[in-house]
């Protein structure tokens, strides 16, 4: 009998190489200052080129100027043996505009009054008993 941990080790290994591209980027990104890591909504490597998407304007255009921080980070991960596989040669930036979600200002909910359905019972003891209950209902 295999264990689960077997079994996942061989659903997974086609795809390891893409998952440890996207555990070092993730890492990567992680490395940046907070400053524009909280803006960055995605990133992608295509390539030799390693795209980077942000929610703010001006962080694109610094993220831009000082893409130097990226490529250092890069630089001290293959300097450990760490990230072979990422050697970006250029670095896209690029900004999208997602407008926070406001909430809703008016709340729409519909009160039935109570002991008032339609009975579709064909049986007449069950017809019966939702008889009682729908009598109980109107007490209360």
């Amino acid at each position: 009998m295999k264990t689960s941990k077997e079994i996942l080790n061989h659903i997974l290994s086609p795809y390891q190489d893409k998952l440890s591209k996207i555990r070092c980027l993730r890492k990567i990104i992680a490395l940046l200052p907070k400053k524009y890591n909280k803006y960055i909504t995605s990133y992608k490597l295509k390539g030799e080129i390693l795209f980077i998407t942000v929610s703010h304007q001006a962080i694109k255009q610094e993220l831009f100027y000082n893409k130097h921080l990226v490529f250092s980070i890069i630089k001290t991960f293959h300097q450990a043996g760490m990230c072979k596989e990422i050697n970006p040669k250029k670095i896209v930036t690029d900004y999208k505009y997602t407008p926070k979600q406001k909430p809703p200002t008016s709340y729409k909910f519909y009160i039935k009054p109570a002991g008032e359905f339609i009975i579709k019972a064909t049986d007449s003891q069950i017809k019966k008993r939702f008889e009682e209950i729908k009598s109980l209902l109107k007490r209360n």
